[in-house]
């Protein structure tokens, strides 16, 4: 799946650390442990769906090693014309009930990237960054929609972000104090615009 992964770009600027092991995913992990338990840094990058036919692997040869393998989950969620068979419905419940492992979910592009810097920057256990299908924001998206500041007017670049922190998340919007019922919403991955969309329903 390099092309839809965007491995292939990758590896037109860098041939010789993109390695394409084909419809394998099992070989893939294992592939991948055996590199960082020689201290290399390795992405894993495969549909968040086929994920599923290499779990064995991710248990014995990753997870139970604390090898910092990066799983990189595309096609999290429901993808659409993808059909029933790409839908990656199931990797939060199969590689949350393992231990010692740092799951990411980016709810933009911005986001994406620093969860990326975050995976390379992990050297002592393995994690996971799913993403879903589909384009990002645009820089005018994600002031109006996430009120981000651009200082140059531009989406930044990756060498730009900076890492995030390990189990904290952000407030996106604070309740009236003069409410007398709130409502918490809580929000995962690419689901906040409906989450601040119905936040503002509520009020």
């Amino acid at each position: 799946k390099r092309r839809g992964t965007g491995t292939d770009i990758f590896g037109k600027f860098f041939p010789k650390r993109t390695f394409d092991v084909g419809i394998a995913e099992q070989h893939a992990v294992t592939f991948a442990a055996g590199m960082a338990v020689e201290g290399l840094k390795p992405f894993c990058a495969v549909y968040s769906t086929f994920l599923q036919r290499g779990y064995d692997q991710v248990v014995h040869d990753a997870v139970l090693q604390q090898l910092p393998v990066r799983f990189i989950l595309d096609r999290a969620g429901l993808v659409g014309n993808d059909g029933p068979t790409h839908h990656g419905c199931f990797d939060l419940a199969y590689m949350g009930c393992l231990p010692g492992i740092v799951i990411m979910a980016p709810s933009d592009e911005v986001e994406l990237m620093r969860m990326l810097r975050t995976a390379h920057e992990i050297d002592d256990m393995p994690s996971v960054v799913r993403y879903p299908r589909g384009s990002g924001f645009g820089a005018e998206g994600l002031k109006k929609v996430f009120g981000y500041e651009l200082p140059e007017g531009r989406v930044p670049l990756p060498g730009e972000v900076t890492s995030v922190p390990i189990g904290q998340g952000r407030i996106m919007r604070n309740a009236d104090p003069a409410c007398k019922k709130k409502v918490a919403i809580l929000s995962l991955g690419g689901r906040l615009v409906e989450s601040l969309r119905a936040a503002k329903l509520i009020e």
